[in-house]
């Protein structure tokens, strides 16, 4: 008799991981051949278990089905291998496939941040924010000034890293500040917290525990900032600004004459409580300061590999800069029209996404059941589907010559194929409302490094491109690069 009980204790576990694993082919779905190999335990062992890599070698798996089943753990995921399927999927607003991370309720109030905040990144509130960018890009300038004193290698990737999170800094948290010269600061300490970089984070885009001490000096820098823009003491072009206007239910989309007040409401009257609002900046700052940080770092690494590239860059700076120039040869202020005007570099932004895509797939969870059109296969409620946006960018099917790095695919291009396939931003409800904020805040850095410096990339070792312990793609062992400060009478200095 007791003999029975573990043999029946073990056939359940059986069945149920068997039910799991053959999820797919029970519902008509074709998928992979489930099994646990050594090599994959050592992996994971080891913690060189690289996610995205996996993900990547299952589409390519797939051969030509616009569908392939998956299993993480013991989690049936869906493949989706066809761009058209995917958008016909996820662009539906209010879909099934709604990305609720954002939906807020207030008493009878619902919300959707992302469509409610888009406004805070228009053009026109984007030109508001542009000097305050310029002023990091300047510090940025300056600190590498001060280290071509010691030495002519530098890692650019660590300047530029800083230089991004300088920008949350001032304009996401409201502190003028300058983390080029402060080594004691909350957000130096944001980079380098080893939370941030658990194995976890392999699968979620979850970076901070919700009760670091991290966490809480973010939130009170939130809170006295909000304190002191409704109180009026501080009326500022930035981000917090805009968002604390929100908080106090006041109009921000855009008209002929853009307003930065806060008419402050009562408390009960408010839209967003301080601890939410501190809760959609540390969202903000995680995903959006690692995604601005290795586009920026990438874009450069590419641009320096191909001279070609570079000196195309190179010109259309040095005509920018010509084009701004006074009478006595002076270089008027930079406007955000300058740098907008840069289309060339606008697309090697562009294929720098399409080949490195910040966020490398995407995640949704079927909300009601979806018949797939043109099938008879239905996905079911409960179910995850996954986007494979670094496969599906570097799929020849979609881009030709993946491999290769081609800013002439997004160049002086308004339709077609490539522009179609291109999915780096995201899909559907979460789309990235602040793309036209990082492209100039990586624009800007971009334009103030080539038009101050001569950098030489020298091929020591291949840079190893790291997608784990996060997902989110940076450079391994940083970006060193030979730096020199061009003459006085460089013709492209701005």
């Amino acid at each position: 008799m007791w003999l029975l009980l573990p043999i029946l204790f073990y056939s359940v576990i059986f069945l149920y991981v068997r039910h799991v694993y053959t999820h797919w082919i029970r519902n008509g779905f074709p998928a992979e051949r489930t099994g646990l190999h050594w090599q994959f335990l050592k992996q994971v062992y080891s913690r060189e278990f690289q996610h995205v890599n996996a993900i990547n070698e299952a589409y390519k798996a797939a051969g030509d089905r616009s569908m392939y089943g998956v299993y993480f753990f013991f989690r049936p995921t869906l493949l989706l291998r066809d761009v058209s399927l995917a958008r016909d999927i996820l662009e539906p607003i209010y879909g099934h496939f709604e990305d609720k991370r954002w939906n807020y309720i207030q008493g009878y109030r619902k919300i959707n941040l992302l469509e409610k905040l888009g406004p805070i990144f228009s053009i026109q509130r984007i030109e508001g924010m542009f000097r305050n960018v310029e002023k990091v890009a300047d510090h940025m300038v300056k600190q590498v000034d001060t280290i071509l004193l010691g030495k002519e290698r530098i890692d650019m990737q660590i300047i530029l890293r800083t230089y991004v999170i300088n920008i949350f800094a001032n304009l996401l948290y409201g502190l003028d500040s300058n983390l080029f010269e402060h080594t004691d600061s909350v957000f130096k300490s944001f980079i380098q917290n080893p939370l941030r970089h658990r194995g976890i984070n392999s699968y979620t885009l979850s970076h901070l525990p919700k009760k670091s001490s991290l966490t809480y000096r973010l939130r009170d820098i939130i809170k006295d900032t909000v304190r002191r823009r409704e109180d009026g003491s501080i009326i500022r072009k930035d981000i917090i600004q805009l968002l604390v206007k929100f908080r106090n239910g006041n109009n921000l989309v855009n008209n002929s004459k853009l307003n930065w007040h806060v008419e402050n409401v009562y408390e009960h009257e408010k839209l967003l409580s301080v601890k939410k609002l501190s809760k959609f900046t540390e969202r903000f700052l995680n995903i959006g300061y690692e995604a601005t940080a290795s586009t920026a770092t990438l874009t450069l690494y590419e641009i320096l590999q191909s001279p070609s590239i570079h000196r195309k860059l190179l010109e259309e700076v040095r005509q920018m800069a010509g084009a701004t120039k006074n009478a006595d040869n002076t270089i008027n202020k930079l406007t955000y029209a300058d740098i907008d005007s840069l289309k060339y570099l606008s697309a090697c932004i562009q294929e720098t996404i399409r080949k490195y895509p910040s966020v490398p797939y995407i995640e949704r969870v079927c909300r009601k059941n979806y018949p797939v059109a043109n099938s008879r296969v239905i996905i079911s409620e409960g179910r995850t589907i996954m986007v494979p946006i670094m496969a599906m960018q570097r799929d020849e099917r979609n881009f030709k010559d993946p491999d290769y790095y081609r800013p002439e695919r997004f160049y002086n291009v308004t339709q077609g194929q490539d522009v179609h396939n291109f999915m780096g931003y995201g899909l559907g409800s979460s789309i990235c409302v602040a793309r036209n904020f990082s492209t100039l805040v990586i624009k800007l850095a971009l334009v103030k490094l080539l038009s101050n410096f001569d950098m030489e990339y020298i091929a020591d070792k291949d840079v190893e491109i790291l997608y784990n312990p996060s997902p989110v793609i940076k450079c391994k062992d940083g970006l060193s690069l030979k730096v020199r400060k061009f003459k006085n009478d460089a013709t492209c200095k701005i």
